[in-house]
């Protein structure tokens, strides 16, 4: 009798073990970058949609930090592309800054806010370029490799002074 419980007991033991112990699904070497940038069109409250990805988020938080104003929408285009890490790169003409994001739930959260140019572009493109996203200035030719981390030097890991934090 004391063996039989004895064998329940370790039997049940084994069991919450093995049920507790259970393998997660882990996918690796994810790319999520998008292959062409988006150009969205904002609404009367700032809002911007993207319907090819799904993504909807309001620009005013990024126009205050460009401008320091947030009454109006003044913001009438912006350009956003995702990166292979799985980061939004965002601008919009006259900015001065990309704006990298990371997507947590339900937000989109500063990663790092990069300068490319006093007194902003004025016609700002991105193409994907891996492993970096490449801004263009389409009035000047001008381009600069981005990572996460700021502005990439060609062909170096290394990021040159104009990164900002």
């Amino acid at each position: 009798m004391r063996l039989s419980k004895l064998l329940k007991a370790l039997l049940l033991i084994c069991v919450t073990v093995f049920m507790g112990c259970k393998q997660t699904l882990v996918i690796s070497d994810v790319d999520y970058s998008q292959p062409i940038e988006s150009v969205l069109e904002t609404d009367e409250n700032g809002t911007v949609n993207d319907v090819r990805t799904g993504l909807s988020f309001n620009i005013l938080p990024l126009q205050y930090a460009e401008t320091q104003d947030s009454s109006s929408v003044t913001t009438e285009e912006v350009r956003m592309i995702r990166g292979n890490e799985g980061y939004y790169y965002i601008t919009s003409p006259g900015y001065q800054n990309v704006y990298v994001m990371a997507p947590e739930k339900s937000t989109l959260k500063l990663k790092n806010k990069i300068l490319i140019k006093e007194g902003g572009i004025s016609k700002p493109a991105f193409n994907q370029r891996n492993p970096y996203v490449q801004l263009l200035n389409r009035e000047t030719g001008e381009n600069y490799a981005l990572t996460e981390k700021g502005i990439q030097k060609p062909d170096s890991n290394e990021n040159t002074e104009e990164e900002a934090s």
